[in-house]
């Protein structure tokens, strides 16, 4: 992003009102330059041949002390930079901002709501829960880097339908002491049955419905119960997310809004937008080619619809957010569109600020997984799995490594968040253990060892190197193009974490990481620093040692990842 400023400005006075930044490209190889500009668009806009643009243009503009050289390639502009001064620009920039680098204040005075995780009471902490997890809570911190505050909302599902029917099951097969003891693998349990139970006896879903009714008015052995299992799955929850180094500024269950819900309905109907189909209460969306908005179903029992519009606009009285974004499954996308569409009905103009950031779902090879089933992955497994296959590795290979089960905990949570990021959000991924448990190429511990590395080299070379002082001379020194490739890499970091911000995509930093890592494995292996006899270029490369491990670790943070020192 500095680099590409850098081409902006000099572009600015010669293609007035033009979008320049989404026009300027990275050309595919070295030869073309660092970053060109396609002509071909600004053809139809001056009425010229493009390779006739790109010849003007040229003509037009002077190099700089950032730009060496600027000439043309049929349609292309290309801009070459003088490599001295971007080294000395990037190192001396990181130098001094250290755990702030890539940091901006673009979102000062701005808030953002992130809803995210969510997980539904009585339920296991599966490995379906960890996208929603990781994706939203690498946004959080993306954010607040950005300069945004920021707002985490963990919104748990603690009402509905689903909690008649384990009422209706406690009631039937629930033990007391099962339930203390296990609360969760004890509720699954009894969530399996019932659904097995009810293919056989229709009947148990309308005692469901009734329970869940009987919840809704007050009944005060539902309420014990409901508040019982709540209070359970809660502890439980809180454990797996100490685990994984999240915390949210807010819980708050779909419960706490049905106090809101008849105020909410009031404002609906003095809007005139409710009308009673089949029974039930609903917003009419034919005209925007959606279905009914149910606000409250035939029986008189509230929807997740209503629940979520009552939260959205609680949320904006107290918050005022910029921004609200709901990291959920691409399943709910209509659910969101008819929430989002009300909303703007009710002449919310803060509606189009809500966004659903959606995400494909996790699979077996199998298939989906599906609670009702008892076809789950429990998350802790996973990670407990993880860490035991990772200190196994560090036994054999690093047997003197001090703090071995921390760093393995750091570690192997690490492999799995990284992994679950490393891919597209919008796309379906597929849960496989000889993946995720992969830990060689494009993974979470090749970054990590990456910065563990540079730790080591910096820790043997026994230099203060974030305080060296070096003249500007001395910065031509770095030539070789490994060197190059690694600042020019390390320069584009605050860059990536807008267009992550941008795309709502931490998959965006993962893969940026990735590309760091070899960069500077390869400079490793190219350029020696311990032993290199030139004092200066030493310093100098140590300095970029210094550069890449700071990158990695405040990207790895940005990810919600550990960057442990030694490995």
């Amino acid at each position: 992003m500095v680099f590409k400023k850098k081409v902006i400005e000099l572009l600015k006075n010669v293609l007035k009102g033009v979008d320049i930044e989404n026009l300027i490209e990275i050309p595919p190889e070295e030869q073309f330059g660092d970053y060109s500009l396609p002509c071909y668009k600004l053809s139809k806009l001056f009425k010229k041949k493009p390779d006739q643009i790109a010849a003007e243009l040229c003509k037009k503009l002077k190099p700089n002390k950032y730009i060496k050289e600027i000439k043309t390639i049929g349609p292309y502009l290309n801009f070459y930079f003088n490599e001295e001064k971007i080294v000395e620009f990037v190192l001396k920039k990181i130098q001094k901002e250290r755990d702030f680098y890539g940091s901006s204040e673009e979102g000062n005075g701005k808030k953002i709501v992130i809803d995210f995780s969510s997980p539904n009471i009585a339920k296991p902490f599966s490995i379906a829960h960890l996208r929603s997890t990781v994706i939203g809570n690498s946004l959080y911190q993306i954010f607040r880097f950005l300069g945004y505050k920021c707002i985490s909302i963990n919104h748990i599902g603690d009402w509905g339908t689903q909690f008649g029917k384990l009422i209706v099951a406690y009631k039937l097969w629930g033990n007391k002491n099962e339930l203390e003891k296990n609360p969760i693998s004890h509720l699954l349990q009894l969530y399996v049955k019932f659904h097995k139970e009810a293919e056989k006896n229709k009947e148990l879903e309308n005692l469901a419905r009734e329970e869940f009714k009987n919840l809704e008015l007050g009944k005060k052995e539902n309420i014990e119960l409901w508040k019982k299992f709540t209070k359970l799955s809660l502890k439980e929850f809180k454990k797996v997310y100490e685990r994984l180094g999240i915390d949210f500024n807010r819980y708050v269950g779909e419960s706490f809004y049905e106090s809101l819900n008849e105020k909410t309905l009031d404002l609906l109907r003095k809007k005139k937008l409710v009308e009673r189909s089949e029974g039930a209460l609903v917003v009419n969306l034919d005209k925007f080619d959606m279905p009914p908005c149910i606000l409250k179903k035939s029986d008189g029992a509230t929807t997740y619809e209503l629940r979520d519009i009552s939260a959205a606009i609680y949320r904006y009285k107290k918050y005022s957010f910029d921004e609200m974004l709901y990291v959920v499954d691409t399943r709910q996308s209509l659910h969101f569109r008819q929430v989002f569409k009300v909303l703007e009905l009710c002449g919310f103009k803060w509606a189009k600020k809500c966004k659903h950031v959606e995400f494909g779902l996790m699979k077996f090879p199998s298939g989906v997984m599906a609670t009702r089933k008892g076809k789950v992955v429990i998350l802790e497994d996973v990670l407990d799995k993880a860490k035991e296959l990772i200190l196994k590795i560090i036994k054999e290979k690093n047997p003197k490594l001090k703090n071995k089960e921390k760093i393995a905990d750091q570690v192997s949570i690490g492999a799995i968040i990284f992994w679950d990021l490393l891919h597209d959000r919008i796309k379906d991924i597929v849960f496989e253990w000889d993946k995720v448990l992969d830990f060689e190429g494009e993974t979470g511990p090749y970054v990590q060892y990456a910065h563990s590395r540079a730790c080591s080299i910096l820790k043997k070379a026994k230099l203060k190197v974030e305080e060296l002082k070096l003249t500007k001379d001395c910065f031509a020194l770095l030539n070789k193009k490994e060197e190059i490739k690694l600042v020019k890499l390390l320069g584009e970091f605050g860059f990536v974490i807008k267009e992550s911000a941008t795309h709502y995509k931490p998959s965006i930093l993962a893969r940026y990481l990735i590309e760091v890592a070899q960069a500077f494995n390869e400079f490793y292996h190219s350029c020696p620093c311990l032993k290199e006899k030139n004092e200066n270029l030493k310093k100098l490369r140590l300095l970029l040692v210094f550069a890449s491990k700071q990158v990695l670790s405040n990207g790895l943070h940005l990810l919600g990842i550990k960057a442990p020192e030694s490995m």
